[in-house]
């Protein structure tokens, strides 16, 4: 790629970026000017948390935002936003290492770090989501094999080391089940942290760098899960809440950039390009990625990545129509769009990904699978504080 087309192409990339950036301003602005320190001679300046998993579309959101913020302060105006970059360390079986040996991810950020110094940057291991009360641990958990068992409090039954935590993932049936439960901990680990941060330190936004692609997979995948309902939780830019009372605007900065413009910008814009080096994950190449004999030890994720990498090569729109359709549903029947209280005070909401239940699609999709049955017949009542794709990952 020529200079000329380098530069034309990184201004076509940072113009999508802007746009949504400029929506997340319209439909923030009220709460950040009243938000505490609003009245600040900085207060111009938006704050956002940002999610990296190191992989392409997250590495290039950090980098747009370097690039926009750059040109801005060249022109003398200000940075308009700063951010503070979180990766959620996913390797549980590294957990229990010498302190003073840092993790590979930890090893990664320190790259990040020295090549982005303006943005502060955060490793947070998983095992962090033990401390969380908003997951019902007792229902992640397999059933216990006695009634006596099944008495246990969720407390009593909580994972509280990494080899408990790694246990409780390795048990669950399937490979889907095991990315499906992993990237919910993943998620709901990072708006925790995003929205209780928010309330002493407060921010305006999480960003996650979810391209069109990522979109239209997640959209596909979380449907055959049956988790259609929440799509417009798991897809939309909005506010959503952690369950502990807390809420934070989660918005996609590059949801109108497909992967493979994100990959061409980390090799052909970022200098020096950012896929130097082992500090960005890329994705395998088209034909590797096609050439696939069983699916029977991938996850319903991975089946999903590899069939739009086929995609978005060859019918790209096919890819932007599905994420621009699901843009279109609406969050209904919640009114604060989480998990909410029923007129008992029992939480309706799901008690692991923590989304809406919607009691009728649930027993839609259950079918003729029905209800469930404990040990020595009872019915297995936490089942029911499950949405249908919680229940089939946890159960089989």
């Amino acid at each position: 790629m020529t200079n000329s087309s380098s530069a034309c192409f990184s201004h076509f990339v940072k113009t999508k970026a802007v746009k949504r950036l400029e929506v997340l301003n319209r439909e923030t602005k009220s709460s950040h000017t009243g938000r505490p320190g609003g009245g600040a001679p900085n207060s111009n300046v938006r704050k956002f948390y940002v999610g990296l998993s190191f992989g392409p579309s997250s590495s290039a959101l950090v980098d747009i935002c370097e690039q926009i913020i750059v040109g801005r302060l060249s022109r003398g105006r200000d940075a308009a936003f700063n951010l503070h970059v979180v990766h959620v360390d996913t390797e549980v079986d590294g957990m229990n290492t010498d302190a003073d040996t840092p993790s590979p991810a930890e090893q990664c950020l320190q790259w990040w770090r020295a090549r982005y110094p303006r943005f502060t940057f955060e490793r947070v291991p998983l095992t962090d989501i033990l401390a969380l009360d908003t997951i019902d641990w007792a229902a992640l958990l397999p059933p216990p094999p006695s009634r006596t068992e099944q008495q246990d409090t969720s407390q009593t039954r909580r994972p509280s080391t990494s080899a408990e935590l790694r246990a409780s993932l390795s048990n669950l049936p399937s490979a889907t089940s095991r990315r499906d439960v992993l990237d919910i901990l993943v998620r709901r680990l990072l708006i925790s942290k995003a929205a209780s941060t928010a309330e002493a330190a407060p921010y305006d936004a999480l960003l996650l760098g979810c391209s069109t692609t990522a979109l239209a997979e997640r959209t596909l995948a979380e449907t055959a899960k049956g988790r259609g309902f929440s799509l417009p939780w798991l897809i939309n830019d909005g506010t959503v809440e952690d369950g502990a009372g807390h809420k934070i605007a989660i918005y996609y900065p590059v949801r109108e950039l497909f992967r493979n413009e994100l990959v061409l910008y980390l090799n052909a814009v970022a200098q020096p390009p950012l896929t130097e080096g082992d500090f960005v994950l890329m994705p395998a190449p088209a034909s590797s990625a096609g050439a696939v004999v069983s699916h029977k030890d991938l996850s319903i994720e991975e089946v999903m990545t590899r069939y739009f990498t086929e995609v978005e090569a060859n019918y790209p729109s096919i890819v932007a129509n599905v994420v621009r359709t699901t843009a279109k549903l609406e969050r209904h029947g919640h009114s604060h769009n989480h998990a909410h209280d029923s007129d008992d005070g029992a939480p309706t909401g799901c008690r692991v990904c923590g989304m809406p239940l919607d009691e009728a699609g649930n027993e839609r999709w259950r079918g003729e699978i029905g209800h469930l049955d404990g040990p020595e017949g009872d019915p297995r009542l936490r089942v029911e504080r499950l949405c249908y794709g919680c229940e089939r990952s946890i159960h089989g």
